[in-house]
């Protein structure tokens, strides 16, 4: 079993459409949508914005559903110059850049008893690089797919001081608000995951508006680089 995240309705929609659903089902206040997705039985949410949200659903599909591998997805904003609206990052860490115990001598981002960076699983990390260069780069020749690090925190990030300061202490490329979440969840559970982020914006001050305006077209990308990777999944 896979499982399927997003935070939010644009995100998740045409994977909803597309999913032959089995069984709803709601545990928390999350509903949960199980069934087959071009013929691999997954399991579908949308958890809400958000580290609480995003570690909460993912625990209720390991512990009710055991996936295995959990697949997320939404819109992140870039943190270097190189990135533009339409590319993707595929993580292979992921941190949250809000977790502070720089009082206790910690380094910003340092979990207690753990280090500051999660890796993703390394297969499904190729998986979904594959899935994009099979599916969607012939027809993107001005766009680009990179495996990088991702920031996590709960605020939308709209400054460029705070953009300088997360791309130099992480040595992240893009910034969003649940993958680190998720993947410190599925670390504690041993369930594979790997977070796809469509570059939306530029997490500066115009980041809000430029970020509703790309959802729906971001969403397709993630969907189409999904439905691709799931045969590949074993």
């Amino acid at each position: 079993m896979i499982g399927l995240l997003s935070a939010m309705d644009e995100e998740t929609e045409l994977f909803r459409q597309n999913i032959q659903i089995e069984v709803s089902t709601t545990y928390a206040g999350i509903t949960f949508n199980k069934g087959l997705l071009n013929g691999i039985e997954v399991v579908h949410s949308k958890c809400g914005v958000g580290k609480i949200n995003a570690a909460a659903a993912t625990q209720l599909m390991i512990d009710k559903f055991g996936v295995k591998s959990v697949i997320f997805t939404g819109l992140a904003g870039t943190l270097v110059p190189y990135l533009k609206r339409g590319d993707i990052v595929i993580s292979n860490f992921v941190g949250q850049h809000d977790f502070d115990l720089t009082a206790f001598g910690k380094r910003p981002g340092q979990v207690t008893d753990g280090g500051r960076l999660i890796e993703a699983d390394p297969k499904l990390v190729q998986i979904a690089a594959k899935a994009y260069e099979d599916t969607l780069a012939q027809n993107r020749k001005d766009a680009q797919m990179v495996v990088g690090t991702i920031v996590t925190g709960d605020s939308f990030v709209a400054n460029s001081d705070r953009l300088k300061w997360l791309q130099r202490e992480f040595g992240a490329v893009a910034a969003e608000m649940e993958g680190a979440a998720v993947g410190q969840v599925c670390q504690a559970n041993k369930v594979a995951f790997v977070i796809i982020r469509v570059i939306s914006d530029g997490a500066s001050g115009d980041a809000a508006g430029q970020f509703i305006m790309f959802l729906d077209e971001a969403s397709e990308l993630s969907y189409k680089i999904v439905a691709a990777m799931l045969p590949q999944i074993k």
